[in-house]
């Protein structure tokens, strides 16, 4: 705007011969400018902005010529033509440059010895080491994609967007993840994303993402080498799974369509044996039932024998025993369950998690990795408490320090004088009496149910894959079924039978629990 406003107006003040008419115009131009350019990138503003100068100013006049005859400044030389001619030629220019770029190897070489160093086609073939009517097969293959590119190109708005790909693992991880390099490479992920619904080469894929082939060669052979991607024949294709927010909304349709016979007879057990929970006695089952639910589901959706196996997890390159696992979630599709946010479950002997909702992030996640040195001691210390009954006084000075930050973080309560976990505890005899007594007379009825389910969700997850990853359809399934713990907090908190937490500080201890070993 800086740039260009003062020239803008000028143009406008010589069409309209009006300050106050010029300075409309100018206006109406910024604004379709703004208009325009927020809905596509733009790739040479100054060309696009000239251009929406001539469609306003001829739009207007259309609308009054009934009124004003055409101004004699219309016939004169307009600066502004030329401004938009020079960069149409200039923006051809790119466009055919950066398309070369983009090109396989042979072809790059090919068209710039022909059309830049001006080679003859028997030179260009001495000089490659390659025969005569390869190069000419090389340029009439150039030329020829070149124009259905630029048809494309004429027919649509075509822009590059990239997207994000953030990646996982199911099973065993080491320190140097392969995937995380991966997370920090936005090209990589586009690579994976291009040529994930059907194999490309490199030149297409290159075509796809708006950058030269030279860096899509480089980095498909890391992903090739990683096993991140097969090749054949030249042509490429993502080797793993990777899930939309679609697909994603697709399997929780499939949970909604079976929430009768399954989720909502979940949840009424758990209500109809709650005097049994209770008598159980673990710290904490004096909760109101709306808060234990939400732990009680988890736990009993976390342990149910499904109809599915996770097949056998390969080693990786990497030196990791893992399924590789791509999500694209991008703004463009909503999630069917809102905005809740989902963090898996967590576990590490002692401490269960689950965190969802509104706490599907917490400090809960660092005491239970442990990773860092004070939050390991805070583990400590939280355990030590555990064993003796939360006595304070077997805490010594330094841990007492330690005591108080659990307290502020909202581990532990002090009421009356005397320390609470603010969280379940388990003795080993008692969880075992929840699974035999409560969880694992639903868990036989409800075969017939998940069977039924499975046999659903298999035929979605083989119309879901692409053709080449049709043989990993059973870690689809698997991971699609063992999303029913989520789904199953989801649809109950939909029913009302979940208790709705304040904020996410009163929500994230309801699905902490610990397991206390002899």
């Amino acid at each position: 705007m800086e740039q260009y406003s003062l020239p803008l107006f000028r143009w406008a003040l010589q069409k309209t011969g009006n300050r106050i008419a010029a300075e409309d115009l100018t206006q109406e131009i910024w604004l379709q400018f703004f208009v325009a350019a927020k809905k596509q990138w733009v790739a040479n503003p100054e060309h696009f902005l000239f251009r929406i100068a001539r469609f306003v100013w001829c739009k207007q006049l259309r609308q009054k010529r009934q009124e004003y005859p055409l101004p004699d400044a219309l016939a004169a030389p307009d600066f502004a033509d030329r401004i938009a001619e020079e960069a149409e030629d200039n923006a051809r220019i790119r466009w055919l440059h950066e398309k070369i770029t983009r090109m396989s190897r042979l072809h790059r070489e090919v068209m710039i010895l022909c059309y830049i160093e001006q080679l003859t086609q028997r030179q260009i073939a001495e000089k490659l080491q390659v025969p005569e009517s390869t190069v000419r097969w090389y340029l009439s293959d150039t030329r020829r994609k070149l124009r259905e590119e630029k048809e494309r190109m004429e027919k649509t708005d075509y822009a590059y967007r990239p997207r994000r790909l953030s990646m996982g693992i199911n099973g065993i991880a080491v320190p140097e993840l392969a995937t995380k390099r991966i997370e920090q490479n936005l090209l990589m992920q586009n690579i994976l994303i291009a040529c994930y619904q059907e194999s490309k080469t490199a030149e297409e894929i290159a075509a796809c993402l708006g950058v030269a082939c030279a860096y899509v060669e480089n980095e498909l052979n890391w992903l090739k080498e990683q096993e991140f991607v097969t090749e054949e024949k030249g042509r490429y294709a993502a080797s793993f799974l990777i899930r939309t927010l679609e697909q994603e909304n697709q399997v929780s349709r499939m949970f909604e369509k079976h929430k009768a016979p399954l989720i909502d007879k979940i949840v009424q057990h758990m209500l109809d044996h709650e005097a049994q929970i209770r008598r159980i006695g673990f710290i904490g089952c004096e909760k109101p039932m709306n808060k234990l639910l939400w732990l009680l589901l988890y736990h009993f959706t976390r342990q149910i024998q499904l109809p599915v196996h996770m097949p056998e997890r390969p080693y990786r390159p990497d030196g990791g025993r893992y399924w590789p696992l791509g999500f694209v979630r991008g703004d463009e599709t909503r999630r069917l369950r809102g905005d809740w946010a989902y963090n898996g479950t967590m576990f590490n002997g002692d401490f269960f998690w689950f965190g969802l909702y509104d706490f599907g992030q917490s400090e809960i996640e660092h005491l239970m990795d442990a990773y860092t040195p004070y939050w390991h001691t805070l583990q400590e210390t939280l355990k030590k408490l555990i064993r003796h009954s939360f006595d304070e006084n077997c805490l010594n000075d330094g841990e007492k320090e330690r005591l108080a930050a659990l307290i502020e973080k909202g581990f532990v309560m002090k009421k009356d004088g005397k320390l609470q976990p603010n969280f379940v505890i388990f003795t080993c005899a008692q969880y075992d009496a929840l699974r035999r007594d409560i969880f694992r007379p639903l868990e036989e009825r409800l075969q017939p149910a998940l069977k039924a389910l499975a046999a659903d969700m298999e035929k979605m997850c083989r119309s879901a894959l692409p053709r080449h990853l049709s043989h990993l359809t059973p870690l689809l399934l698997a991971q699609s079924i063992t999303s029913l713990d989520f789904e199953t907090e989801y649809l109950a908190f939909q029913d009302g039978q979940l208790y709705r937490p304040r904020d996410k500080r009163d929500g994230e201890f309801l699905t902490l629990a610990c397991l206390l070993r002899a």
